[in-house]
């Protein structure tokens, strides 16, 4: 199964906080009480070219977001990701008009994923739009800095860059910054995960 998940690359497991009138189990389908960064109407963005220039170089290493960043350059449709929901699979572009076409050239980079069956979604972001912000925020801002700061992920499910903190103090703190940024429209969420352990 290809999924991709911070909390498992990480070694990290989630503690979320229960309440104390019974032991309810916390909500985490991928957009659990999230919050949008510039929630607002407008284009999906690319991270400006010369600010992308200034990152380091995808170099292979971060598996498989450079891959999928890569692929999301390369072949039509605008790669997104693909998963697996409720045991099927999914193909998620940003131009589902060209899905023929993207599955077709895919296809060898997924030989375990039944592309050609998979589902297409519309999605907002291609991947290597994701991988490009994130590792902008991730290198040249004071995002992960943040006090009470617990995850980050390239999320193929929600098509957004998400990152979790640890309470309501903390999430104000890292909105705060987000906001005093000039970021598009509809790319970040920003959820309450609770704490999280080393394993």
């Amino acid at each position: 199964m290809i999924l991709r998940s911070v909390s498992l690359r990480l070694g990290l497991v989630l503690l979320p906080t229960l309440g104390c009138s019974g032991l309810t189990p916390p909500d985490l389908s991928p957009l659990a009480r999230a919050i949008r960064v510039a929630d607002c109407n407008g284009p999906a963005v690319s991270l400006d070219p010369s600010l992308a220039a200034s990152l380091p170089a995808r170099d292979g290493n971060m598996r498989p977001d450079d891959q999928w960043a890569d692929l999301a350059n390369q072949v039509p449709g605008g790669f997104a990701g693909i998963l697996y929901v409720d045991g099927k699979p999914v193909l998620m572009l940003t131009d589902v008009s060209k899905s023929e076409a993207a599955k077709k050239a895919l296809a060898p980079s997924f030989p375990g994923f039944d592309i050609s069956r998979a589902e297409v979604r519309q999605a907002r972001w291609n991947f290597a739009q994701l991988v490009d912000w994130y590792n902008y925020l991730a290198v040249r801002s004071a995002v992960w800095r943040t006090p009470g700061f617990t995850s980050g992920d390239k999320d193929e499910a929600t098509n957004r860059i998400s990152y979790g903190v640890v309470d309501a103090a903390a999430r104000d703190s890292l909105l705060q910054k987000l906001s005093e940024m000039n970021l598009p429209c509809d790319l970040i969420s920003v959820r309450i995960t609770g704490s999280i352990i080393p394993l």
